[in-house]
């Protein structure tokens, strides 16, 4: 009674409508009005501290995670409050835990959101990032954003990161630094790979860029206080301690101003020593020296063998040698073998087996059995 009470007061309200309407099915034209369901949600599932696990056709376990809240929507199940292991070949190769993520039923991989925390129970390494996926069909782990790899002797930062249970290998790319720990030093690079099987960091970069190894802190390299060194590739070998630099290789003292060109150059970290098993050019005070062989000790001495040759002498002299020893800091200078001083003003030519002197003060001594001396006036 009282709609229809309603309807009969406003009748001209009412018409009004009613008109409007009908009009707007007519301007609608022939067009069918289709009436669409509201498509249901997908059914939710709640639960409190759940164990998943997931094996594969055979029956390995591949993964398992505990969670303190879970919720199931279809495919996707989301997880806080994380804490899992992931497995290879019945194995445990990762120890995880993470705030959030998502198990991808159907898919098979995991992912997860930071900040995280993984551990190589094999290798001793811990991962951290903000995002993490792993897949255990193909047993790849990937990460991006943050990404900091900590070794009890390294640690490296970088932005993407993907290791494979299947060659035990990882990768770090991205304008990635690598901080060794104790030592003070710092080694730059696009991408590093570390090979736990051989212990072994391995560094390269795509020209024009280069892999540089500098102080950090503002520390010296060595005590040999090497500004930095710049190679395409390093190899950090942690059982023997080594650094190998390879494919043009370039260091510079930042006391002595020297520079060295090389091939290849092995630094070994606990001894303080450098050496080139393949020739290599030095560069000092306007004084260059090159040999097929060398080697720089702690002491600041260079030690030059096989074709040795030295150019910018004073009066524009030069020196062949089969060995010699350039003590930096003292500036004294050792030759052997086959020895041959040549200078221009004034002209004059010595041969012998060896000879000694001080290139500070400007002075040679050739000695021999056959020792020659030539002066043209």
């Amino acid at each position: 009674m009282t709609r229809l009470f309603f309807v009969s007061a406003n009748a001209g309200y009412g018409a009004y409508i009613y008109i409007v309407g009908l009009l707007g099915l007519i301007l609608s034209g022939c067009a069918p009005v289709i009436f669409r369901r509201p498509v249901p949600k997908q059914p939710q599932t709640s639960l409190h501290q759940a164990i998943f696990k997931r094996t594969d056709p055979a029956g390995q376990l591949l993964w398992q995670l505990r969670a303190e809240e879970v919720e199931v929507a279809g495919e996707v199940v989301q997880l806080k409050q994380i804490q899992g292991t992931f497995y290879h070949k019945q194995e445990p190769i990762y120890s995880l835990q993470a705030p959030h993520g998502q198990v991808h039923q159907y898919s098979h991989f995991i992912q997860l959101q930071g900040p995280i925390v993984v551990k190589n129970v094999r290798d001793r390494t811990t991962l951290r990032s903000q995002r993490i996926q792993w897949h255990p069909k193909t047993g790849q782990l990937m990460a991006q954003q943050q990404v900091l790899l900590q070794h009890p002797h390294f640690e490296m930062k970088g932005q993407r990161f993907q290791a494979s249970t299947q060659t035990r290998q990882s990768r770090l790319s991205g304008a990635v630094t690598v901080t060794w720990l104790n030592r003070n030093l710092q080694l730059q690079a696009q991408e590093i790979n570390w090979l736990p099987r051989q212990k072994t960091l391995s560094a390269h970069s795509m020209i024009p860029a280069r892999v540089t190894v500098q102080p950090s802190a503002d520390q010296p390299l060595t005590s040999n206080k090497w500004q930095h060194v710049q190679a395409q590739r390093v190899n950090w070998l942690l059982p023997s301690q080594q650094l190998v630099f390879d494919e043009a290789v370039e260091i510079r003292s930042s006391e002595s101003k020297m520079h060295i060109k090389s091939p290849r150059l092995v630094m070994s970290l606990t001894e303080d020593k450098w050496h080139s098993p393949r020739g290599l050019h030095v560069q000092y005070q306007g004084i260059s020296a090159q040999a097929k062989q060398g080697r720089l000790e702690a002491s600041q001495t260079l030690h030059l063998q096989d074709q040795v040759q030295v150019q910018g002498l004073p009066q524009q002299a030069q020196l062949r040698a089969q060995t010699l020893t350039w003590n930096m800091a003292t500036q004294k200078v050792q030759a052997r073998g086959q020895l041959v001083y040549q200078q221009l003003q004034p002209w004059m030519r010595m041969t012998g087996t060896k000879a000694a002197g001080n290139l500070r003060e400007q002075t040679l001594e050739v000695e021999g059995g056959e020792a020659v001396v030539e002066i043209v006036p």
